[in-house]
């Protein structure tokens, strides 16, 4: 079983690009990894990927072992007029660390830019990501003296 590194991707981008990446990024899968059906649901001001409570998450799509642990990722567009968004979403999981490099070519896919930050409890780091017009602009790995005293959120991963 590995350690998991966990954190918050945020995903920034024109309404249409994020409904897009939320729209074909996301496989729903259950505890076992069988796939399952998700509910794509569009409305004037806002979107939502949904299934039943019965599974894990989602896999996002071109990685290796990352997930959403959520039965539900929902996003509201409260301001019209603005030209890009920026979605967060709660719950994203990679076993042991984050490679960037599927990220990338997600944000070039989709036109989207990504951004995650990550803590990792059992190898005591925290990963820090962001990826520009599918450009990794920065990927650190931040270690510590004292995980438990210097980390935000040390009881987070793992």
């Amino acid at each position: 079983m590995p350690n998991w590194c966990e954190g918050t991707l945020k995903v920034r981008g024109t309404k249409e690009n994020l409904i897009k990446f939320l729209k074909n990024n996301f496989t729903p899968v259950t505890w076992l990894g069988s796939d399952v059906k998700a509910e794509f649901v569009e409305e004037k001001y806002s979107v939502a990927l949904k299934c039943d409570e019965k599974f894990h998450g989602f896999h996002v799509k071109g990685t290796r072992r990352n997930f959403i642990e959520t039965n539900c990722i929902e996003f509201e567009f409260w301001d019209d007029d603005k030209e890009t968004h920026v979605m967060v979403i709660e719950n994203y999981k990679a076993a042991w660390g984050i490679d960037a490099a599927p990220l990338a070519e997600i944000s070039k896919e989709f036109y989207v830019d990504l951004k995650i930050y990550a803590y990792e409890r059992g190898m005591e780091f925290n990963q820090d990501i962001e990826i520009i017009d599918g450009e990794i602009v920065k990927n650190e790995e931040i270690n510590f003296d004292d995980y438990m005293w210097e980390c935000a959120h040390p009881s987070i991963g793992g």
